[in-house]
């Protein structure tokens, strides 16, 4: 695999080759239509759908059977909230250092049907066309990095906000369903919590028992789905500068629309998305976070976090009783040291974008005090 495939294979394959032919036909039949430079990376993931189409279906009914068995079962999951760009990623990094937790590999979010069939060739040539990094920004990517699960979940059923990348016509509206369940008709919420709980189920067995560490800035305003689910679950949530969190995520947003997008976009649309967003997110949040008993949920911020991990940790373990951390500290340290040279990247923001942020987010200024 050259270097410059790795870097732009996902121009020839999409994420959406790893979406079943289901959602696949519902994304694009509501999406608006696919620009004409495009329409090869549709081919591609249609005609991936359909040559795996027989091998899912043996695989999610494989699944059914070993839930059936008991097969499923395992410690309370982990899960790790935060808006986007505030940590989540660096956190995860850190925790599934943890041998006793199982985060999704990147197989498991872009092939989501199917991963736990792969043998050890296929996974092995699929794994080949790993990009290098998030692309997002420069955190490297191995086979076993862990990943969060939305894309997964885009590619099992349509709420999700990646389809508002995917076709950035309806942008706002994806952000709002898959994130917020906005305007979903109940029809479309039951199938979203049938898709997840298959997919941590698949997750539980691959992991044989471990603890499931799952991290995704959308679930954080569906606690309540979530303790449906998986009642005995855990959470952190970490918190960062808010004008760090708007300018970050704005960039990061604008890089996926340019990579992954199949439609033309409005970039201005991007910096209204997220002033929305970040408000109602934590607004449901704050309702749901009422039905956690005291013990499963820690917050924590950022900027603490960085300055000083170790013990952010070890108090995160004591929070949510999760075993003993003196066990996997030099691991943490040994992680810890490896991004040490990792810069991150600087985000000046316009003073027009800086009002707007400081008025619009007042709460996450006047509640962390940032």
């Amino acid at each position: 695999m050259t270097p410059w495939l790795r870097r732009h294979g996902h121009r020839i394959f999409h994420p959406l080759a790893g979406a079943d032919a289901a959602t696949l036909t519902t994304v694009l039949r509501d999406g608006g239509g696919v620009g004409p430079l495009h329409l090869h990376r549709v081919a591609t993931a249609l005609g991936a759908a359909a040559i795996r189409a027989p091998l899912d279906l043996l695989e999610r009914r494989r699944v059914v059977g070993l839930v059936g068995q008991g097969r499923a079962a395992g410690p309370p999951p982990l899960f790790i909230l935060g808006h986007w760009r505030s940590g989540t990623t660096h956190l995860l990094n850190l925790l599934a250092q943890d041998e006793r937790f199982a985060a999704p590999d990147p197989l498991a979010v872009g092939l989501p049907w199917g991963f736990l069939g792969l043998n050890t060739f296929w996974r092995a040539r699929l794994e080949e066309w790993l990009p290098p990094d998030r692309i997002i920004d420069a955190m490297p990517v191995d086979p076993t990095s862990p990943q969060e699960d939305e894309l997964a979940l885009a590619l099992m059923q349509p709420l999700s906000y990646y389809h508002g990348i995917f076709f950035p016509r309806h942008l706002h509206r994806a952000f709002r369903q898959g994130v917020l369940f906005e305007g979903c008709r109940p029809k479309a919420i039951a199938l979203w919590r049938r898709r997840m709980d298959h997919y941590l189920s698949k997750m539980q067995i691959q992991s044989g028992g471990k603890r499931l560490l799952i991290k995704n800035p959308a679930h954080t305003p569906k606690l309540a789905e979530l303790l449906a689910m998986r009642p005995d679950a855990v959470f952190v949530h970490i918190h960062r500068d808010p004008y760090e969190v708007f300018s970050s995520t704005r960039r990061m947003l604008l890089t996926l629309l340019r990579e992954f997008s199949l439609q033309s976009y409005d970039p201005q649309a991007v910096d209204d998305l997220v002033l929305d967003l970040y408000p109602a997110m934590m607004a449901k949040f704050d309702r749901d976070r009422a039905l956690l008993p005291p013990g499963r949920l820690v917050e924590i911020r950022y900027d603490r976090f960085v300055a000083a991990p170790l013990e952010t940790l070890a108090g995160i373990y004591d929070g949510l009783s999760l075993g003993p951390f003196a066990p996997v500290q030099p691991k943490m340290e040994r992680y810890l040291a490896s991004v040490r040279d990792y810069r991150r990247a600087r985000h000046d923001l316009e003073d027009p974008a800086r009002r707007a942020v400081r008025r619009r987010w007042a709460f996450a200024f006047d509640r962390w005090g940032y």
